[in-house]
């Protein structure tokens, strides 16, 4: 194995990749702080949010702004406002991109807003600005949908600010679930006076798992569900479902750092008991450097440019001191060689 490259002591995740991610003795902080929300009080938590809500309504007719994907997040967050905190009324807001949608993705934005009965803003950005920006992160920095993921945060908040809706809700802190922040704060870094933007993870103890349970007596549906999109470069099929290329985005992290969305959910699920440490590594090893050739083409067709293209500026950000080209040219981690 090559010395360079260390993995986590309990989850097997790689360190000193990951942009943020601390660790301790061989340990990442995301292990650390999974350990860490069993003596968080979040039953406190959310007796605070029941009373922090109905202060909070600025608006004659939405409670709230919920940023939504329609997602199993999505779903498991609008239920528990709707049927534990007294929200009536939310306002949802997704920001969509310009790749092929799936079945699955249609189905669970239609069945959030039709589910509760509520109003839901579709938000679509200028295409050809997704698709030059798309391009140029891509090109600049390997790190193609920059740009489009700032604006799922920053949109929602600017819709809220202009309606004069005070509270926004946003899924878990991923700052703190994956490993770059010691504290679990309830509220995002776009709070100010005027806007109090909480992270839903933050009043729940997030998981996977919990998420998805909840979302599927709610109406969430997956992949599966419809026989479609074998994903590959993937262990399950209910995470990050909307559209087929965005997938690409969590898969250029592996020529980068050595890590893609394998790595993120096989060691959350260590994390929460599903899998155990070798089980992880496994399926690391087996499937974190696949690049879905379904996602690739969506990709390619969405921006304009040739598989080849594709190749020559993924070649020209790898990290050689991570990954190698196998035999067959494809990009692998130097240590499971």
């Amino acid at each position: 194995m090559n010395e360079k490259i260390r993995t986590c002591k309990k989850c097997a995740f790689i360190l000193g990749t990951r942009p943020g991610l601390k660790e301790k003795d061989g340990v990442c902080l995301a292990c650390i702080n999974s350990e860490k929300k069993k003596t968080i009080n979040f039953k406190e938590r959310q007796d605070w949010l029941t009373k922090f809500i109905p202060e909070n309504i600025t608006h004659k007719d939405y409670d709230c702004l919920i940023a939504v994907s329609g997602g199993k997040d999505s779903t498991s967050i609008v239920s528990r406002l709707i049927n534990h905190h007294g929200v009536k009324n939310p306002l949802l807001v997704s920001i969509l991109d310009e790749f092929t949608g799936t079945q699955a993705g249609e189905h669970n934005r239609k069945n959030i807003s039709e589910r509760f009965n509520l109003e839901h803003i579709l938000f679509r950005c200028q295409p050809k600005t997704f698709c030059e920006q798309t391009l140029a992160d891509f090109e600049n920095e390997l790190h193609p949908l920059k740009w489009i993921e700032e604006r799922i945060y920053r949109t929602p908040v600017e819709i809220a600010r202009n309606y004069g809706i005070r509270t926004v809700f946003f899924g878990e802190n991923s700052s703190f679930e994956y490993g770059s922040s010691e504290e679990l704060e309830i509220f995002h870094p776009l709070s100010d006076d005027q806007t109090r933007v909480i992270f839903f993870g933050a009043i729940y103890p997030y998981s996977i798992e919990d998420s998805l349970q909840q979302a599927r007596k709610f109406g969430f549906k997956d992949l599966n569900d419809f026989g479609e999109w074998p994903r590959q470069g993937s262990i399950e099929n209910y995470t990050q479902i909307d559209s087929i290329a965005y997938v690409i985005q969590l898969w250029t992290k592996f020529v980068k750092f050595g890590f893609q969305r394998v790595s993120d959910i096989a060691c959350r699920f260590v994390r929460e008991g599903i899998l155990t440490r070798e089980q992880a590594e496994l399926y690391i090893k087996e499937r974190d450097y696949i690049c879905d050739p379904t996602a690739k083409r969506d990709f390619c067709r969405a921006i304009n440019i040739t598989e080849k293209r594709f190749d020559e500026i993924v070649d020209k950000h790898a990290n050689r001191d991570l990954v190698i080209k196998d035999i067959n040219g494809i990009w692998r981690r130097k240590d499971f060689l």
